[in-house]
């Protein structure tokens, strides 16, 4: 495919930039979080998965959303109120302080205290430890910190211990406010079911088991493979074990990618620590994250919590290095106007989610210049908009209307900032996708006039430059 976007039409079922457009149903309150971000394969490219939550929402299309409380239901213990070890008494206190000195180990850096909490004559669970000790020093790992259940007898062993755990991990200080506020600023989390039993006079994890009820998003790739990192200054890339060429290709176009975003995540108020992106192989993409991805989709940006959101993308499909390039640009794009969302409005802002991150994505070049053009002006032909915010298409549309609905979002992002500047342009975006801010209000507080008047001046534009 040549990186040329005025190279030829698109083929009808392959659209290479194109994002997926999310479903979004109205759900309740759940502790489930759709994929963020999905770059469609075939059809549309790059979405963000929006799901509706009624209450303690979140405004990303997938935003993981916690119930009160995120400890295991009935949990009797949380990890800030564990018995330290002088003071255990019980096989279920000695349990608990064996884990808490386990995560010690962990942010400390200490592989061999790590290991020390795991069953020494159980090779094959050390081997499995260690890679997840490993993962998660690769990626910066800030905090780990299990959240224990009730303890349950062991049939066999009265001094063992079986214990449903959630974990919390971050990834910087961001992820893990002093003070959250709402369930879905604290820290994400894995949910496990450990055994501990007594060897040598100490409680170890002599099995480790997939959780009855696991958080939507297990496995996380880092605690479902032995994974290769590479590392600059503003992303951690990550690969699966033997896909360390994707490595090398990805992150020098990647750190280019961080720069762009970085200068939007000021403009944002939404400064990040780092990038994380993980490289997918056909394998990993149908596992990694729940698995659940649109067959069409080729990259997304995946919510961890208000303040954390990964970034996928399905090597197979990086098929030229504008492909590449505009993915991760526009997945971090993604990033960087999602952090900090906190209430869901579902499929009707999705326009404007996707316009800024396809904004993003495709800089220094503007709209005119992206694949997306040709279909843009086949919307326009078939049915001009009297709005620039265009509707979505159904289910039975076809893939054409889909890249449409992305490049005429596209076209919107860049009507705003040419007539009133990238700086209003992100102000208008932060009110509307983080705040949750009516389209006239942030209008007002942006432009300084209501949004009818930016939306009627938009669509002549549109329609001028789009011709």
């Amino acid at each position: 495919m040549s990186d040329d976007p005025d190279v030829a039409a698109i083929p009808a079922q392959r659209v290479p930039e194109h994002d997926t457009l999310p479903v979004a149903p109205v759900v309740p309150v759940v502790p489930v979080a759709p994929p963020v971000g999905t770059v469609g394969a075939r059809r549309w490219g790059v979405r963000v998965v929006l799901a509706v939550v009624a209450a303690l929402a979140v405004l990303l299309v997938g935003v993981l959303v916690f119930q009160p409380g995120s400890a295991p239901e009935g949990a009797a213990v949380a990890a800030a109120s564990a018995a330290p070890a002088s003071a255990a008494t019980t096989p279920y206190d000695l349990a608990v302080a064996a884990l808490k000195a386990q995560e010690a180990a962990l942010t400390g850096g200490d592989e061999g205290a790590w290991l020390a909490a795991v069953d020494p004559g159980k090779a094959e669970l050390r081997a499995e430890y260690r890679v997840l000790f490993r993962n998660l020093r690769g990626l910066g790992i800030t905090r780990f910190a299990y959240q224990p259940g009730l303890g349950k007898p062991v049939k066999g062993d009265a001094a063992a211990v079986a214990v449903r755990v959630d974990a919390d991990y971050c990834f910087g200080d961001d992820m893990c406010p002093a003070n959250p506020g709402t369930d879905w600023a604290r820290p994400p989390h894995i949910s496990q079911e450990l055994t501990l039993r007594l060897v040598g006079g100490h409680y170890v994890i002599s099995a480790l088991g997939k959780s009855t009820a696991p958080d939507s998003r297990q496995p996380l790739p880092w605690e479902d493979s032995e994974l290769a990192f590479a590392s600059g200054k503003r992303v951690v890339v990550a690969a699966a074990k033997g896909q360390e060429a994707d490595l090398k290709r990805v992150l020098p176009v990647a750190e280019k990618a961080a720069v762009t975003a970085d200068h939007y995540a000021a403009l944002n108020g939404t400064p990040q620590r780092n990038y994380r992106i993980f490289l997918a192989g056909e394998k990993q993409w149908k596992a990694w994250y729940g698995g659940d991805q649109d067959e069409w989709a080729i990259g997304l940006a995946l919510p961890l919590n208000r303040s954390g959101i990964d970034v996928l993308v399905r090597m197979s499909e990086m098929d030229s290095a504008l492909t590449l390039r505009t993915t991760v640009q526009h997945e971090l794009g993604h990033v960087v106007t999602l952090t900090g969302a906190y209430q869901v409005d579902g499929a009707e802002d999705t326009w404007l989610s996707e316009g800024i991150a396809e904004y993003i994505g495709w800089q220094p070049k503007g709209a005119s210049g992206s694949f997306r053009r040709s279909s843009v002006r086949w919307q326009l032909d078939r049915d001009a908009p009297d709005s620039m915010v265009p509707p979505r298409p159904g289910p039975k549309a076809p893939a054409r209307a889909g890249d449409a609905f992305y490049g005429l979002s596209h076209w919107a992002a860049d009507c705003m900032a040419t007539k009133y500047g990238e700086p209003k342009l992100f102000t208008f975006v932060r009110l509307v996708l983080t705040q949750d801010n009516s389209y006239d209000q942030a209008s007002h507080d942006a432009y300084g006039v209501p949004f009818a008047t930016v939306d009627k001046a938009c669509v002549s534009w549109i329609r001028k430059q789009a011709s």
